[in-house]
């Protein structure tokens, strides 16, 4: 056992003229298995860089082992049968250490790194997001690997799989880092109702201010018309008969005064509570879809049709119907042909070969809102992205921002986004259209769990329609009103 010990970290990206971290001191023993969570753009990847000391920082980190993470290039000096051990746990194919990495899916390629990794004495693992282009399968069967390991960080936006594999949680919050020996679904149920508790206590202190401040008002009256009688009583002709009352006076007005101050005093000690609460509340403002309502009630429907890549035929006997309003989840192990069925959907397969046969029938006129697993296409300015593609400025800034955007990331070029930030601009351009047809390919990989849950209520409340592949579990059972295995 050791134990990463970090004292003062701060640390922010020159140019931006923030932090990501001020002041950070936590202990991290290297037997857990640790969950890394938080917001997109809150400095997950960074914080694996810092500590692989791969990044400039002010402060001390120490006893980190040596480590390697995921993803990474494959490292072919270790023994295949250590590598075939690793990949028989995950219940794959431990010949596939012998084909090209680019032959493999993104599933077996998640596989043979995570083996590779495993594979070395003496690392250290730091995974970054290793469910991604995994189907739920694969995902079931990388959490019971990861849980039968003991030491590494693991970040993961994907809750049931970070519950199932990690027995600590750290959070990077707004205002630093929190620590749990818990699941991180553990740790948000805490937080959440922490966060009751604040919210209550706040509007409670709002109250109790506003009584004190309308106390304050009234006793302010009080005491200016206490001053006036006692300055009233001081005229000449009554000063041996006033004696007393300016007595009276004068001690009235100084208790007036007392309890002026002592009001003041509540109110400053209730403001400074005040400003203790609330400060890590995520707060998503609520987004909006509007599709448009297409005149026929069936825009889709296959029958027993089949597709093909490039003349081979990646799935047959393929059958759909889907009506106006509805939304349907394509599920099916890697490389069964949900994102080709979706990209034949959506008009853009020519260009990869991707064929159908079959009785098929399209709506003639559906609008068709595409979104892909691949970032790569998002080049540029965000700004001058959305002149290019027609997309209202307004709109998409307004959209961004409800998703955690500030206003100097509207005007960064796409290259310097995180992963999640990125997957956000898509959907946001997805969001600005008005289609008839949403066809979304694993919209929520990279995104962090507080967006994950506004797009699903955002999808939920909707009645737009929609055809979709996730293997978020959480999501695709509040989202899909019907489920098609391929």
């Amino acid at each position: 056992m050791s134990l990463i010990n970090i004292q003062d970290l701060t640390f922010g990206y020159d140019g931006t003229g923030t932090y990501l971290f001020r002041n950070i001191s936590i202990a991290l023993d290297t037997t857990w298995k640790l969950g890394l969570a938080g917001r997109n753009g809150r400095g997950k990847t960074t914080f694996l860089r810092i500590l692989r000391n791969e990044l400039e920082y002010e402060g001390t980190v120490t006893g980190v082992p040596e480590s390697v993470i995921f993803p990474s290039e494959v490292s072919y000096d270790i023994d295949d049968w250590k590598i075939r051990k690793e990949l028989n746990l995950m219940n794959a194919d431990p010949d596939i250490i012998y084909r090209p990495m680019e032959t493999l899916s993104g599933g077996e390629r998640t596989k043979v790194m995570l083996a590779y990794l495993f594979a070395q004495d003496g690392i250290y693992p730091m995974i970054d997001e290793p469910t991604n282009h995994l189907d739920l399968a694969g995902r079931r069967q990388v959490a019971e690997y990861l849980s039968s390991k003991d030491g590494f960080i693991l970040i993961s936006h994907d809750r049931s799989f970070m519950d199932s594999c990690t027995d600590h949680t750290l959070v990077i919050t707004k205002t630093g880092m929190e620590l749990t020996a818990s699941t991180f679904s553990v740790w948000w149920d805490n937080n959440e109702q922490k966060m009751a508790g604040e919210q209550a206590r706040n509007e409670q202190l709002k109250k109790e201010m506003s009584s004190i401040e309308a106390s304050m008002k009234k006793n302010a009256a009080w005491a200016s018309r206490a001053e006036g009688h006692k300055n009233r009583a001081k005229a000449p002709s009554k000063v041996a008969e006033d004696h007393f009352r300016r007595a009276y006076e004068a001690e009235k007005s100084r208790k007036l005064m007392s309890l002026s101050k002592n009001l003041q005093q509540r109110n400053e000690r209730k403001l400074e509570e005040k400003k203790g609460l609330l400060q890590d509340m995520e707060r998503s403002e609520q987004l909006k879809i509007t599709g448009t309502v297409h005149h026929n009630r069936t825009p889709v429907i296959l029958r027993d049709v089949s597709i093909s890549r490039y003349g081979e035929v990646i799935r047959s006997g393929i059958d759909l119907v889907l009506e106006r309003g509805r939304k349907i989840s394509l599920q099916g192990h890697n490389g069964c042909g949900k994102s080709t069925l979706i990209k034949y959907l959506a008009g853009i397969g020519e260009e990869e070969g991707i064929d159908a046969e079959g009785d098929i029938y399209i709506a003639p006129g559906l609008t068709v809102s595409y979104v892909g697993q691949d970032t790569s296409s998002l080049s540029g300015i965000i700004y001058d992205m959305a002149a290019s593609r027609g997309t209202d400025k307004t709109l998409l800034s307004t959209i961004l921002v409800k998703m955690g955007f500030t206003k100097d990331m509207l005007a960064r070029d796409c290259s310097t986004l995180s992963l999640g930030q990125k997957k956000c601009v898509m959907i946001a351009l997805s969001l600005c259209e008005q289609a008839d047809l949403f066809l979304w390919d694993e919209p929520l990989n990279y995104i962090d769990v507080y967006m994950r849950r506004e797009i699903e209520r955002l999808i939920t409340e909707s009645d737009i329609t929609m055809i979709f592949v996730e293997h978020d579990r959480n999501f695709t059972e509040a989202v899909a009103d019907e489920e098609i295995i391929l």
